[in-house]
């Protein structure tokens, strides 16, 4: 079960539910100081007047949640106190060479950490405030039986998991072991990559490993762990044939889906040719939206602007409203480097590197200080986001990594606006 935990903001709260889901609410110095210290009449009266609290209120007035330690006051006026999830990109190895591939290639820093300095990190994280930590790479399922000596650093920090992986685990021994033990953790979600049917995903992950992916899925769907179908969209499978072979997959596991448009960095940097045009994206999407529909499944696109219900996440409300890099989310390297997101790892000759953590250079130091996780923060959206009735309505905007790399600009439009030829 994951750990339910709440954090003190500047006039307001923020907790993880047992889903591993973010809330927030306004909340006063006064309102604060019963929910964790008041009497349990109060509490209950307390969760009369917010019924949004029954995650971390019992009817009885019990708290339900952890209480994270405070990081302020003074609470920053730039930013949240800490970062409420972690990526951490700690395995430099992976057992495919995707031509696609958005994170850097580490031929430069081609080994793993010491055991020593991967505890440090998740230490940082936890000092941090996050509440989340998603482990990386790479492929982070290389270390197989090791990965759950990291997972036990994990949980005994209270930290919800979630991994990323390609679900090729021919490396690891005896794997249904494997994934019946990961049920042990706090695991908040297992991402597992699939770009298409077999033809397809074979063409672009090798030969043979839809199968060994598609048999991860039902293993790891068929235990019950939360598992989330992760695809990319290229302008070869943006189309109705690959889009409904994945979610006719998501239904019959029982698992989420999301797609997500080729981002051009790392090793996809040079695929132009592969991104989708912003109409047939647009067509993809409508269709998506009658599909999820149709088939009851949960699924997630960067442009949910079809039925009217989309409502995006405001975790900071006083910085314009964008994806989670730099608001609420970072990315740090098996090296201890950091970043608003790991698609900017590489642009720009690691322009967007935000700091290195060090015993003298704290991750909450850079959160709070660095010029880059500024620029991310304030950097706003363009005229033609914030003009657009869908704006903050199933849209953040698009992806700053998108806008810059096409446009030179944080600022700049999403290519894959499926609005664009209208603005």
């Amino acid at each position: 079960m994951l750990p339910v935990r709440v954090r003190r903001e500047a006039n307001a709260i923020i907790w993880q539910n047992e889903a591993g889901s973010f809330k927030r609410m306004p909340m006063n110095d006064d309102q604060y100081v019963t929910l964790t210290d008041g009497s349990n009449e109060d509490k209950r009266k307390l969760l009369e007047s917010n019924p949004q609290l029954s995650d971390i209120l019992g009817e009885d007035g019990q708290l339900l949640a952890a209480t994270s330690p405070p990081l302020g006051p003074p609470y920053s006026s730039d930013c949240l106190s800490g970062p409420l999830r972690c990526y951490l990109g700690i395995e430099p190895g992976c057992n495919l060479r995707c031509a696609f591939c958005g994170p850097r290639d580490f031929h430069s820093f081609p080994m793993r950490a010491t055991a020593k300095f991967e505890r440090f990190l998740i230490r940082e994280i936890e000092e941090s405030g996050a509440f989340q930590v998603q482990l990386t790479g790479g492929e982070i399922c290389l270390r197989g039986w090791n990965l759950l000596e990291t997972f036990d650093e994990l949980a005994m920090r209270n930290l919800g998991i979630l991994i990323s992986t390609n679900g090729v685990w021919n490396h690891i021994k005896n794997p249904e072991a494997f994934a019946r033990k990961i049920t042990d953790y706090p695991i908040v979600q297992i991402k597992v990559s699939i770009e298409g049917d077999e033809g397809f995903h074979d063409s672009m992950r090798g030969k043979g490993t839809y199968r060994k992916v598609v048999r991860t899925l039902h293993l790891l769907s068929d235990l019950g762990l939360p598992v989330r179908i992760n695809t990319t969209i290229f302008k070869s499978s943006c189309n109705e044939k690959q889009l409904r072979h994945l979610i006719g997959l998501a239904k019959e596991t029982g698992t989420a889906l999301q797609a997500i448009p080729i981002r051009l960095a790392g090793r996809a940097s040079n695929l132009v040719k592969e991104m989708p045009s912003a109409h047939q994206l647009a067509a993809y999407t409508r269709l998506a939206t009658q599909l999820r529909q149709e088939y009851n499944i949960k699924m997630t696109v960067n442009f949910d602007i079809y039925d009217g219900t989309g409502q995006v996440p405001i975790l900071d409300p006083d910085r314009p409203i964008s994806c989670a890099a730099g608001l609420w989310g970072l990315h740090i390297t098996h090296t201890g480097e950091v970043y608003p997101c790991g698609f900017a790892i590489e642009m720009e000759n690691h322009r967007f590197l935000a700091g290195n953590i060090s015993t003298e250079t704290t991750l909450l130091k850079i959160w709070r200080e660095s010029d880059i996780f500024r620029e991310w923060r304030l950097v706003g959206k363009s005229a033609q986001c914030r003009q657009c009735r869908h704006y903050q309505c199933g849209c953040w905007g698009g992806c700053c990594v998108n806008a810059w790399t096409v446009t030179g600009q944080l600022t700049g439009m999403d290519p894959y606006c499926p609005l664009a030829e209208i603005h």
